[in-house]
């Protein structure tokens, strides 16, 4: 039996109950309220019979905890909106479909459905029954698999998306702070091509991809967006490329460099202007970063893959190239750079985002870029 009474000079009520071994205990309910003490006391005692016959879970505690908070938060007319794990990270990340841009909202979907997966039955469980210790080992069991860079990722998106809970009073602190990022060493080391393996990869690209790759180098642009190409997005009679990113949601505006325009000029742009610039990559295949990696092999710049299945499972971690269509857009910056152009107008030719960019500008002028782009050196000739 269990019951609560006010000790000398304590505000609050403290319950008095028999543990699972049947010795007498009293604990603070950190209420002033009785009906309140009195609903904390009964369902303290009601864990202790369930410990003492041998039917205590982690499930039914919790049940019973958080049963009694939303009684008592229903008597105070604040009901507690109970959300499974499942259901929450299910809403967050259909509601980045509208908040952010496709590639992102994406990405956060993919780390939702990998994360709930690793729960398991364990996602159907409340909210506020996740614990600091669920996320670590995911966390764990993802290191080693891929790189130390796309962990933290993944632990980013799920602070993020458990930030809101915290908002709703779900949890006082994240608990995700709780789960420390792996250290950045084990980061894929990237690189920009050279000159002449960029002339060496062009001299055995088809049609498609060397539009590609020009494309990217003299603009940065992901192959996401080059992709997504079509003749309506250049404007040739102004010698500009115009498009939104997928990445980021940004309008760029770009002056078709020389060495592109050449380019540009020798393809058969038809009367359709929603006709695709790179027209082969959209018949379905192999994906296009394996087809740009077979490229780079047939130039040279990487060891063939065998295609020879190493019966590694999901366990093994995948080798990373250092050179990669991303790669063109790490060129586009570093000759930039190299030729003198400020870190201002490099960065709003490439798109990368910069507080230097919208504090000190506005708007870039399109011949301030032109200009810019001019002094990057013709890797067609």
């Amino acid at each position: 039996m269990s019951s609560v009474h006010r000790l000398p000079g304590k505000p609050n009520w403290y319950c008095f109950y028999s543990d699972h071994t049947g010795k007498r205990r009293c604990k603070t309910t950190r209420t002033t309220n009785k009906k309140e003490a009195e609903r904390i006391c009964g369902k303290l005692q009601e864990i202790e019979d369930l410990a003492r016959t041998g039917r205590l879970t982690e499930d039914r505690a919790r049940r019973v905890i958080e049963g009694a908070v939303s009684e008592i938060m229903e008597s105070f007319g604040a009901p507690i909106e109970r959300k499974t794990i499942r259901q929450h990270f299910d809403a967050w990340a259909k509601n980045s479909e509208v908040e952010t841009a496709p590639a992102t909202a994406a990405r956060y979907q993919t780390t939702v459905k990998r994360f709930l997966e690793f729960l398991g039955s364990r996602s159907d469980r409340p909210l506020a029954g996740l614990r600091s210790a669920d996320i670590q080992a995911y966390r764990d069991s993802l290191a080693g698999k891929v790189a130390n860079v796309t962990v933290n990722l993944h632990l980013r998106i799920i602070r993020m998306a458990l930030k809101h809970a915290v908002m709703q009073r779900v949890f006082d602190v994240n608990p995700g702070k709780f789960v420390e990022n792996l250290a950045a060493t084990g980061k894929s080391e990237r690189r920009a091509f050279t000159l002449d393996e960029l002339r060496k990869l062009l001299a055995v690209a088809g049609q498609d991809w060397k539009t590609a790759i020009l494309v990217s180098l003299y603009t940065g642009l992901r192959l996401s967006d080059v992709v997504s190409l079509t003749w309506a997005n250049l404007d040739l009679q102004q010698g500009e490329l115009t498009i939104r990113t997928q990445k980021t949601g940004r309008m760029q505006i770009v002056p078709v460099a020389k060495p592109l325009r050449r380019h540009l000029d020798t393809l058969p742009a038809g009367d359709d202007p929603k006709a695709p610039l790179c027209p082969g990559f959209q018949i379905p295949g192999k994906a296009l970063s394996n087809q740009f990696y077979d490229l780079m092999a047939s130039a040279g710049l990487v060891q063939p893959r065998t295609h020879t299945k190493k019966k590694a499972g999901r366990a093994a971690r995948r080798t990373m190239s250092e050179i990669s269509f991303h790669a063109l857009r790490h060129t586009a910056t570093s000759l930039l750079k190299n030729a003198g152009v400020s870190d201002v107008i490099a960065r709003d030719i490439i798109g990368h985002e910069s507080e230097a960019v919208s504090r000190t500008y506005t708007h870039i002028e399109s011949e301030t870029k032109r200009a810019a782009l001019d002094k990057l050196p013709d890797v067609t000739s």
